[in-house]
């Protein structure tokens, strides 16, 4: 019979989740390059004074005086095209763009009397500054001080990740226990995966350093071979080692790893391996415009607090800590990458992100595989939890490939988690039945509110239940994360016969 073992618990990882590090959603996103075109940047206030001046410097002397950087990233553009209507969404923007670049148009814009004709080329480089800028304005907003990330506010999710580990070490000791064969999916997959909706590595980089503090003990199942724990991007992709000064191929661990490493007739190690897909990609990512790879680069340190893991800026006074490695990418700088594949540089213009887009175009091969993976992931789940993911309504192509993968799920079985936060709300524990029906009549907060109809529309209503505390206050108690809050999150007893271990019969 072949192996039918998905993860159990599906979570949707969303901006809400981060919200509490500053990161920006995408509303506020376009609400600021409106305020940077009309030269407003109070939203620097409260920031770093040199990530304050240099982000400034950025949009007033790089993108605008150098030769180079100003053709690529057309921001003169950009500013025009979004002066013809400041109300615009990012929705509609990105939609706008990509429908004239995929009929190979020009934009005219008609501003203070005059008009301005943008050729085809122009309206390119409007959309490589918006994704540029929106990468800058996501780096700067984790910053606390140049090159670092708050601690305090990191820690929760750091601390969230350590415990995700733990309770994966104690599930592969029980499923050792009952004797599930190493080499199948029934032992070496973990029981939960994250589907992050977001560009930002957060998530990711503290599960990274939660592994790495793991792998880097001696943690041995009863046989005496060394457990080790990593992650699976659900399609191949390559990169340079941390704390390496070659540029050698470093791959990330796959299902294939597991099955030839966990072989009972060449003893070494075991290793178990979890879910973590970015189907809109990632800030860090890069697609080679020679040779194609998929390829990534999570900087050359360890330390959970460094931005490296967000790639390099095109200006390094934002990126403070980026070393450039190869001889090539010194002299190219302004965010250089080499491909480790070919040696091709590649820039911040060749990051393939999914951006909020009604308009056909040609797909990214490696994230059409990870989308093939995200549907297999909802369509097999047990439990889905929606964390910050707000499943917005303007998101149309995602919703209904959301309900295409689960369509075949028997709706009656499959339980929902809802994790958002109402500051009005005062009540804590789970919301279910009847009170998730009170709080849409009553509620004042649309975002929230129609988040939960959103999720009611498609799940029955007796299977969701709905915490309004927010991320990651839903999982702390008295100031530290707790480790039974999460297994209630993650493995509720009322869903999970016994909760955490589950059973996989």
């Amino acid at each position: 019979m072949s192996e039918k073992y998905w993860p159990e618990t599906v979570i949707l990882w969303g901006a809400g989740a981060t919200k509490s590090l500053g990161l920006y959603a995408t509303r506020e996103l376009i609400q600021i390059v409106v305020k940077i075109n009309k030269n407003d940047f109070s939203f620097l206030e409260g920031k770093n004074e040199k990530l304050r001046y240099a982000f400034k410097k950025l949009v007033t002397e790089d993108l605008v005086k150098d030769p180079i950087l100003c053709k690529i990233y057309d921001l003169e553009a950009l500013q025009l095209i979004i002066g013809t209507n400041t109300k615009v969404n990012m929705h509609e923007l990105f939609t706008m763009l990509d429908q004239l670049i995929g009929n190979k148009m020009g934009f005219n814009a008609f501003i203070s009397g005059k008009t301005y004709f943008l050729r085809r080329e122009r309206v390119e480089g409007a959309k490589r500054c918006l994704i540029l800028l929106i990468e800058e304005l996501e780096r700067l907003s984790i910053q606390f001080e140049p090159g670092y990330m708050n601690k305090d506010e990191l820690t929760p999710y750091y601390e969230f990740s350590r415990t995700l580990t733990d309770l994966m070490k104690e599930e592969a000791f029980e499923f050792d226990k009952r004797g599930y064969v190493r080499t199948s999916r029934r032992f070496y997959l973990y029981s939960y995966a994250i589907i992050s909706f977001n560009w930002d590595p957060i998530i990711m980089w503290n599960i990274f350093n939660a592994h790495k503090e793991f792998n880097d003990k001696s943690v041995f199942l009863n046989c005496g071979l060394k457990l080790r724990l990593f992650d699976d991007f659900g399609t191949q992709i390559a990169g340079k080692k941390i704390d390496s000064i070659n540029n050698e191929i470093w791959y990330t661990v796959g299902e294939p790893q597991c099955k030839r490493i966990n072989d009972y007739e060449y003893p070494s190690r075991i290793i178990r391996i979890g879910k973590i897909l970015f189907p809109h990609g990632i800030f860090d990512s890069r697609v080679c415009p020679e040779c194609g790879k998929y390829i990534t680069t999570f900087g050359g340190s360890w330390c959970r607090l460094s931005t490296e893991v967000f790639g390099p800026s095109i200006v390094d006074e934002l990126q403070k800590n980026w070393k450039y490695r190869s001889e090539k990418e010194l002299k190219s700088r302004h965010g250089a990458i080499e491909c480790p594949y070919c040696g091709q540089i590649t820039y911040p213009s060749d990051m393939p992100l999914i951006m909020q887009t009604m308009a056909k175009k040609q797909s990214i091969a490696p994230l059409e595989e990870v989308k093939t993976e995200v549907g297999l992931l909802m369509k097999n789940a047990k439990h889905i939890v929606f964390a910050g993911y707000s499943l917005p309504i303007d998101d149309i192509m995602v919703k209904t490939f959301f309900m295409s993968s689960i369509a075949g799920n028997d709706k009656r079985r499959l339980k929902c988690t809802v994790l958002n936060y109402d500051k009005d709300y005062s009540e804590c524990g789970w919301i279910t039945g009847d009170k998730i029906s009170d709080y849409l009549k009553c509620s004042t907060n649309k975002e929230v509110s129609e988040c939960i109809e959103n999720v009611c529309d498609i799940f029955d209503i007796e299977n969701v239940r709905v915490s309004l505390e927010g991320i990651p206050n839903i999982f702390m108690e008295n100031g530290k994360c707790s480790r039974e809050k999460i297994k209630d999150l993650l493995y509720p007893k009322e869903y999970f016969k016994g909760g955490f271990p589950i059973t996989r019969d």
